[in-house]
């Protein structure tokens, strides 16, 4: 994946690459990596896998920014660990959203676990959170935990790309 000529301006940042069950590569980036356009990054590698992709960053306060973008669903974010701040749409219709983005990606999954997820009052680790919405969205043992993906760093950044073939 770090190959894809929207991944070279970020390759001296690039801090591992893997890939995962179904076509799923994981390419990590340095929490010094800038992103400036994460919006345009996401598009740029869904043209360029044919697929979703999904972007997550640590912030600071133990919360992930989780991204996405398919043709189905267009762009959406979320934030993890639920609470206050789902992300810019209430919890419902990002979690619709990630539904139309689990079916461009080949799987059927349910709004309501997810919705639950977005709205969770209680504390989690971003990392265990974005594990989590994997699951829901259909893409269970795509991560590996004991690698260092969302190491709960602030800055971390995992892009994960659905790729056909």
């Amino acid at each position: 994946m770090p190959d894809l000529f929207v991944l070279r301006q970020f390759l001296p940042a690039v801090t591992g690459t893997r890939p995962r069950d179904d076509g799923w590569q994981v390419c990590e980036l340095d929490p010094a990596a800038d992103i400036a356009d994460s919006v345009s990054l996401l598009v740029d590698l869904a043209a360029a896998t044919h697929a979703p992709a999904l972007l997550a960053s640590v912030l600071d306060g133990g919360h992930a920014a989780v991204e996405g973008f398919s043709g189905a669903s267009g762009y959406w974010r979320a934030l993890l660990p639920g609470g206050s701040g789902a992300g810019p749409l209430p919890a419902a219709e990002t979690a619709r959203h990630l539904v139309e983005w689990a079916a461009d990606a080949h799987r059927t999954v349910a709004a309501e676990p997810i919705t639950e997820l977005l709205s969770a009052p209680e504390p989690r680790r971003a990392d265990g959170a974005f594990e989590e919405l994997l699951s829901l969205l259909g893409l269970p043992g795509t991560a590996d935990t004991t690698s260092g993906a969302l190491d709960g760093r602030p800055g971390c950044v995992t892009i994960r790309a659905w790729t056909l073939g």
